[in-house]
């Protein structure tokens, strides 16, 4: 995926500001490194005091704080594999309300890993299908998850999540967390009590 160019809203710059600009920058890295880069947002009563304490207007700040701890890590260029390594068996799962979930195995590539998910309905009934939901994947703070690839049939999914840094050959201590949230319109779903949920496959 190609990114877009960036272009300034204005080609004027007050010189002057250069030092303030470089201390926000400064303690954004610093606010960065102390939250473990999981830095979760201010509750608005922060947020209002601060604007009133500064003068500043507190719609705009909440803008800031969204744009810098929510949309921060979706502005990086998206890593896409190379070197390809190895392949490495995972076999992890779990079976909740008649679902199973499943990391099966994940290639290993000299920048990041492909981990592969896969999703299956354990009733025979031929109606009763996945559908369509949205898959996300979390493993810890340190490594970022992306969903590159999804596809499937009725009652079965795989999906695939782009994972940087590379995860370590062995994943036994790792646990990964699947968060699945389907489509309230699919009747599918609702046969099989099939909700949004968080599951954990250790």
């Amino acid at each position: 995926m190609m990114e877009m160019p960036f272009r300034p809203p204005t080609d004027y710059y007050y010189k002057d500001l250069a030092t303030i600009d470089e201390q926000i920058c400064e303690l954004l890295a610093k606010r960065k490194e102390l939250s473990n880069n999981n830095p979760g947002f201010p509750n608005l009563e922060l947020i209002s005091e601060w604007s009133q304490k500064y003068g500043l207007n507190e719609n705009w700040l909440r803008r800031i704080f969204a744009a810098y701890m929510i949309y921060e890590g979706h502005l990086q260029p998206p890593v896409e594999p190379t070197g390809f390594l190895k392949f490495v068996p995972i076999l992890k799962s779990v079976e909740i309300d008649n679902m199973t979930y499943a990391v099966t195995h994940m290639k290993q590539y000299s920048n990041a890993s492909v981990v592969y998910v896969e999703t299956e309905i354990n009733i025979p009934e031929p109606y009763v299908t996945l559908g369509h939901a949205r898959f996300e994947l979390f493993i810890s703070p340190e490594y970022q998850c992306r969903q590159s690839h999804g596809s499937g049939h009725g009652k079965g999914m795989q999906h695939s999540f782009i994972v940087t840094p590379a995860l370590p050959d062995n994943v036994s201590e790792l646990e990964f967390r699947l968060s699945v949230k389907p489509f309230p319109e699919n009747p599918g779903f609702q046969k099989v009590s099939f909700k949004e949920i968080t599951v954990t496959i250790k």
